[in-house]
């Protein structure tokens, strides 16, 4: 099959590099991130078309949080136009279907969405040469970690490997923490093999030719602060509507120096991601310890996992759970409903955060991951993307002071 040139449509020099930076073989993982409109995805799907073209019986994916979404966006408006574009007038080298791209030689690229158990279980269940997960700004960390093991179907010269993009979000998020601090995002410890990362920022000015007359300063340059240092100049920052907009460094303690703690809570929240977070109580101070997340887990294994795996049996907690769990409440230990009443609890806990009583333990990498990023929208709604660390913690701290407490034998 006829591959692409990409001369003619990487348009301008840093859309040229991020082509490079693609094409380097000793990469396993790249990220380009940077401000809207600025050519991200549209490099990336015209890598993997490419590949899809050059290598026969290859099998890629490119998935997003909402399948629907994923659908609307990348799918429709830049993957499906590009393979038009590269094989104009050619529909008899590939065909469309739902969720998917058969080409002639073979060759497959899949879309995916991880917001359903049964998309998931499929995508889980096949295996790959390239994953490309778009907007990862949107994505726990558990996804990757779940996702990339799949990059293992076998072709001769071709490098199997994971594109990420994004429009930045804070500065504490996995993607930031992975390939700007070069950290594991679930230890803190120095990542493994840093040689196979790569990384590239692009911004809507790099793209300019490409936008429409004055995008950048009749759209862009009029969004409210953060949100433009965030589209237009592509930085790492807190989101626009921030929900615990005091929360900052100075909220932020090491292990060694949390007091002895007299009370002890978990929240844990349901779902297909299930995440728990361990609080102490110590006087008018409310520390959050530790936190662990799931995906697709059972009740009774997620209850293991932090009573035995994680060794929080010795704090002797009440586990204050999403009370839409119905019967998974009993397989957790010293379960008890929650208090879901999430305006007040909100209003809770900023209130211990405007007192300098509400620290975190640095290593709660899944609570700092979504903290920055819990927002609300125009119309002041809670924008229910990535929140699940978010749940358990109210639970676990505002349940503690508004829900009676039971004595378990």
């Amino acid at each position: 099959m006829p591959l692409t040139d990409e001369r003619t449509f990487v348009t301008n020099p840093l859309q040229a590099k991020a082509w490079e930076l693609l094409q380097r073989n000793e990469l396993k993982y790249v990220l380009l991130d940077g401000g809207a409109r600025s050519g991200k995805s549209w490099i990336i799907a015209i890598h993997m078309i490419n590949i899809a073209l050059e290598f026969p019986n290859t099998r890629q994916l490119v998935a997003r949080f909402r399948f629907n979404t994923a659908k609307k966006t990348i799918w429709m408006q830049t993957f499906l136009p590009l393979v038009r574009m590269i094989l104009p007038g050619s529909t008899d080298w590939y065909h469309v279907a739902d969720g998917y791209i058969e080409f002639k030689n073979g060759s497959e690229i899949w879309l995916g969405g991880f917001d359903d158990k049964q998309r998931t279980e499929k995508i889980l269940g096949s295996e790959y040469n390239n994953i490309y997960l778009n907007e990862v700004s949107e994505l726990s960390y558990l996804i990757p970690e779940m996702a990339l093991p799949r990059l293992a179907i076998k072709t001769p010269g071709l490098v199997n490997k994971a594109f990420f993009d994004c429009n930045p979000p804070s500065p504490l998020h996995w993607i930031h923490k992975l390939f700007y601090d070069e950290v594991d995002p679930r230890t803190g410890e120095p990542v493994k093999r840093p040689e196979l990362y790569g990384k590239l920022k692009l911004n809507p000015i790099d793209n300019i030719d490409n936008l429409p007359d004055n995008y950048i300063e009749d759209t862009l340059d009029i969004l409210p602060p953060r949100a433009r240092a965030r589209f237009r100049d592509g930085q790492y920052v807190k989101a626009e509507g921030v929900i615990y907009e005091g929360f900052d460094e100075k909220c932020l303690i090491d292990r060694d120096a949390i007091p002895v703690c007299e009370f002890y809570t978990v929240g844990l929240d349901f779902g297909l991601n299930m995440a728990a977070v361990l609080v102490g109580w110590a006087g008018d101070h409310v520390y959050v310890l530790a936190d662990h997340g799931a995906y697709n887990d059972t009740a009774s294994a997620f209850n293991k996992d932090i009573r035995e795996d994680r060794c929080w049996d010795e704090y002797n907690y009440i586990a204050y759970c999403d009370p839409s769990g119905g019967e998974r409440i009993q397989e957790i230990t010293n379960g008890d409903k929650a208090n879901n009443s999430v305006e007040p609890g909100i209003d809770y806990i900023n209130t211990k955060i405007e007192r300098g009583e509400f620290h975190v333990a640095r290593g709660c990498n899944g609570v700092l991951m979504e903290i920055n990023d819990y927002i609300r929208d125009e119309k002041e709604r809670i924008v229910k993307t990535n929140d699940h660390y978010m749940d358990a913690m109210r639970y676990g701290i505002f349940s503690r002071v508004s829900v009676p407490v039971q004595i378990f034998l």
